[in-house]
């Protein structure tokens, strides 16, 4: 890689949490979770039958003795959905699984009036070119990059377009840009421009226009790249990163790719990517099985374009791709027969994303795989604030030119604790979605802290909601049976049938200073919260 090195360790140099450290559960209640740290497996469980709406019994790898019974629509729901809870699993059975999926593909006939609305309002910075949000925010255009990072919770709250909304964070991990950088003024503009308009149309489209928009070719140093200095980053990273991958290419294809790349920039008064011919590398380039002469200067961006479409179609591209696509929506460690099934989709429909992800979702392997992932914090966070239920966002008028962090309230404080602020992984590589990232000892703990501070500290101003407590928002009142109020908030809050000894601990922390079968007054008011901060706690509800 050839940017700086992480604060944080990589994930497999990361220690991972004994039984002994995973403190909060058993201090909890004595949530038995085996082996927590172990790298995610695939599920074991048997081939689902095509119209079956509940799953096979399994036993998630990742919490090993944890049995777990799950409805197709709830497991489609939890991979799927930035926030998921059982309205949507409701509406996937009412709708009918494919046609749900087909729905969601199909993006832009679903209006999300309420979500774009909202960062309009507060967030304005977030929907602007580079030049526009250079004048709008009087020359302090890194705020840009602070209020599109902030924007992403409000989306993913309020979003219906829920796939796509997780593939927009699944595509900005891939072809990531740091919004805490050099490229900070660009980055929001990168997400509307590239991300968020190609999330789920073709990887070929979304490549180009990422390798010709000012924020990659700054973040990754293009602009500095002259034919007589030469800039290696880009030229690799696109390689590495973006299409083939690692084992696929030489150091001689960097160097060929960099020179090809040589006088792709950006025009600084403008605020947009330029060509300047003569920055540009001349003579014979040859990447892989790609080669040019490159003798003539004004063929670069003609070249440019048939380079990244050689990639984009690569097999190696549609590889790693897939790869990237099946570890994220179905396990840790996808077989490579999977992986090839769905390179073969990506190939055959022209480098189609929602081919791909249509072929994924409806799989024999991604019904197989519940408890085979583990949510990120941006996921887990934005599910307690929808089960608060806000109607929307408060803030004052220009915060976001005063205090940006401050209009989603101490969110963005959460999630930096937790280190899952949106778009500000400090290398390359973008955010990592595998289980050790997300499940040693700081992660948990920094969960833990994000979920009592939702339960405990009331809800934010910023967040109004027409429900005045949690009880309101969950329908749990005086007078209710405790064990089927257990129940009922399991089921509710993390889509599993819990077993009797774990749902056991719940109707304990409900029922803590009573011994009536019904809930009183107090207990409504003074259990619900520990008991729900041992759900949100559990790895039933960090279960992807």
């Amino acid at each position: 890689m050839t940017a700086p090195a992480s604060p944080r360790p990589d994930a497999d140099q990361r220690p991972l949490p004994s039984r002994r450290t995973a403190l909060g559960l058993a201090a909890a209640g004595g949530l038995a979770v085996s082996s927590l740290g172990q790298a995610a497996r695939a599920s074991a469980a048997p081939p689902v039958r095509p119209m079956s709406t509940i799953l096979p019994e399994t036993v998630s790898g990742l919490a090993d003795g944890l049995d777990l019974q799950s409805s197709k629509a709830w497991h489609l729901a939890r991979r799927v959905c930035p926030a998921p809870t059982a309205a949507i699993a409701k509406e996937i059975t009412t709708r009918g699984y494919t046609a749900w999926i087909d729905r969601q593909l199909n993006w832009k006939k679903i209006s999300d009036t309420k979500a774009d609305a909202l960062v309009k309002k507060h967030l304005s910075f977030a929907t602007m070119t580079g030049i526009a949000v250079y004048k709008a925010s009087r020359k302090q255009a890194w705020i840009a990059a602070k209020a599109m990072s902030t924007s992403r919770t409000i989306r993913q709250v309020f979003t219906k377009r829920y796939l796509y909304e997780s593939m927009v964070d699944t595509m900005a991990d891939h072809l990531y840009v740091s919004a805490d950088g050099k490229a900070s003024e660009f980055v929001a503009w990168f997400d509307w421009a590239v991300l968020r308009k190609y999330a789920l149309s073709k990887y070929s489209s979304m490549l180009y226009a990422a390798i010709r928009h000012p924020a990659m070719l700054i973040y990754l140093d293009n602009q500095l790249s002259t034919r007589t200095a030469i800039n290696e980053n880009l030229g690799r990273e696109l390689l590495e990163l973006h299409t083939v991958g690692v084992g696929n290419y030489t150091e001689d294809d960097v160097l060929n790719s960099a020179r090809l790349l040589t006088g792709h920039g950006v025009d600084w008064n403008k605020r947009t990517y330029a060509y300047t011919p003569g920055n540009h590398y001349v003579g014979a380039v040859r990447i892989m099985d790609f080669e040019d002469p490159n003798t003539d200067l004004s063929k670069g961006p003609a070249l440019l374009k048939a380079y990244l479409s050689y990639l984009a179609h690569h097999e190696a591209t549609a590889r790693h791709i897939a790869r990237r696509l099946a570890v994220r929506y179905v396990s840790d460690t996808p077989s490579d027969d999977f992986v090839a099934s769905l390179a073969k989709v990506y190939l055959d429909n022209d480098t189609s994303l929602a081919a791909v992800m249509r072929a994924l979702l409806l799989s024999e392997e991604f019904a197989a795989s519940v408890g085979a992932k583990w949510r990120r914090p941006q996921e887990t966070m934005a599910t307690m604030i929808k089960l608060r239920r806000p109607s929307t966002i408060k803030a004052p008028k220009n915060q976001q030119l005063k205090s940006v962090w401050d209009i989603t309230g101490t969110v963005q404080w959460l999630l930096y604790r937790e280190n899952h602020q949106p778009r500000m992984w400090p290398v390359v590589n973008g955010y990592p979605d595998q289980a050790p990232a997300w499940m040693a000892t700081q992660a948990l703990l920094g969960h833990w802290y994000s979920a009592n501070a939702r339960v405990n500290w009331g809800n934010d101003k910023q967040w109004p909601s027409d429900y005045s407590s949690w009880a309101s928002a969950l329908g749990v009142k005086k007078g209710q049976v405790i064990t089927e109020v257990a129940k009922k908030l399991t089921s509710t809050i993390t889509g599993y049938t819990w077993t009797d000894e774990h749902l056991a601990i719940v109707v304990q922390r409900l029922s803590d200073g009573g011994t009536g079968s019904t809930l009183s007054s107090d207990q409504v008011k003074y259990n619900l919260g520990p008991a729900l901060h041992f759900i949100f706690a559990s790895p039933y509800f960090m279960l992807r």
